[in-house]
């Protein structure tokens, strides 16, 4: 018997994998002993195997999508084989340097300026709109005009809880309409900005940048003290406490 390692394994179940020594327990008696081979063990000469020509792997299904062309990684795992196929990925049209998007770049949003609307009018309802775009209130952002011009609401044009921060501030009453007192407000300060009426007085106490300020707080249903930094925003868009700078 050739010995091709130090020792079989123990227990030794497969006679035919053993070429080393033999662990011999005949009885129960003691512990297991081992009884090295009393040969030397010949050279052996590792087995020759005929070349085998290299061949590309071609995947096939059974559908009629054809072949893979790959890459292709089989794993066997758990003495199943499976098979990850790797599409090459979908090439994409080049972005025109235009179209690319640019980070930290002011956000513009133009109104058109429609019949009878006057400039400061239009300038006022365009940077209450860019403020909200700037935040990401795209939805209030559409309301705008209608809000400015008093115009009815759509019934689902408001989010839900800016439908109730414009009701608990005033805005609207309990059925979606507007209050008299934003009705009085907002149509003091049209009129001023159309130049249809000089009448300040009107307007109360509240400034033009301090109406658009706290228009815009409960548009964001945010709390009412972020006005004052919504103020600011206004304020380097041009809209002034009596008016907007830009159409002066």
């Amino acid at each position: 018997m050739g010995c091709t390692s130090l020792a079989s394994e123990f227990p030794n179940d497969n006679a035919e994998i053993s070429g080393g020594g033999f662990w011999v327990c005949e009885s129960l008696t003691g512990p297991a002993t081992f009884e090295p081979p009393l040969f030397e063990a010949p050279v052996l000469t590792p087995p020759t195997f005929a070349p085998v020509v290299a061949e590309p792997f071609v995947l096939w299904f059974d559908d009629d999508e054809g072949y893979v062309d790959g890459p292709v990684e089989l794993e066997l795992s758990d003495g199943a084989l499976s098979v990850a196929v790797h599409a090459p990925a979908a090439e994409q049209a080049p972005v025109a340097l235009e179209d690319a998007p640019v980070e930290d770049a002011p956000i513009v949003v133009e109104v058109p300026l429609e019949a009878g609307l006057a400039p400061a009018f239009a300038h006022f309802e365009s940077a209450l709109t860019a403020a909200l775009m700037a935040q990401g209130a795209s939805r209030s952002a559409a309301l705008v005009p209608k809000l400015l011009r008093l115009e009815t609401l759509p019934g689902d044009a408001l989010a839900k809880d800016v439908q109730l921060t414009l009701q608990s501030r005033g805005y609207l009453d309990g059925h979606g309409r507007y209050s008299q007192k934003y009705r009085d407000l907002c149509g003091a300060w049209s009129a001023v900005l159309h130049g249809s009426s000089q009448d300040f007085a009107a307007c109360g106490t509240t400034t033009l940048d301090r109406f658009g300020a706290e228009l815009l707080a409960a548009l964001l249903a945010v709390p009412a003290t972020r006005a004052d930094e919504l103020r600011r925003e206004l304020r380097k868009a041009g809209i002034a406490a009596f008016g907007v700078l830009e159409a002066a």
